[in-house]
């Protein structure tokens, strides 16, 4: 029997890309090596870490490869989907907010904290999310140096 869990969206609190910088532990950009599906210590959640191959920390110290975790994934026949939760895909480049959560490194303020790279530009998907406001995400989307650009100026501040 094949049960799937889906929420339609996910409220968040609503974050620029001023917020995200000031917020983040760490912000970097890499390539996704790899991802492994488990279950929560407490069995409830599928959590699936993916391994990050860092080109660029852009704020805070990490590792060249560090273990980002998501809540969600597929184990068998029983897959969790959360509105809003990131997912990466094996290759894919990215830049990426992140925030220590239980034991965890996350993705901060769900969505609107990875940016996947293609073309030169960045851009996020934040339309599973909604927010207090009840105003509509608005995706980012910007030459890759001009982002790296922008969050630098913010941290320099």
């Amino acid at each position: 029997m094949a049960t799937a869990t889906l929420l339609k969206a996910t409220t968040v609190q609503r974050l620029g890309l001023e917020d995200l910088v000031k917020k983040a532990h760490h912000i970097v950009a890499g390539k996704v090596r790899n991802s492994k599906t488990f279950w929560s210590p407490n069995g409830k959640l599928i959590l699936t870490s993916y391994t990050i191959d860092v080109a660029d920390n852009i704020k805070g110290q990490l590792p060249r490869a560090f273990e980002l975790t998501t809540i969600g994934g597929k184990i068998g026949d029983l897959e969790l989907h959360v509105a809003g939760m990131p997912s990466f895909a094996k290759g894919e480049e990215i830049v990426v907010f992140t925030e220590p959560s239980a034991g965890y490194e996350v993705v901060l303020g769900a969505t609107q904290g990875k940016f996947t790279v293609e073309n030169g530009e960045v851009s996020n998907d934040v339309g599973d999310l909604s927010f207090p406001d009840g105003r509509p995400g608005r995706a980012l989307k910007l030459p890759v140096q001009t982002f790296k650009n922008q969050i630098r100026t913010i941290l320099s501040r």
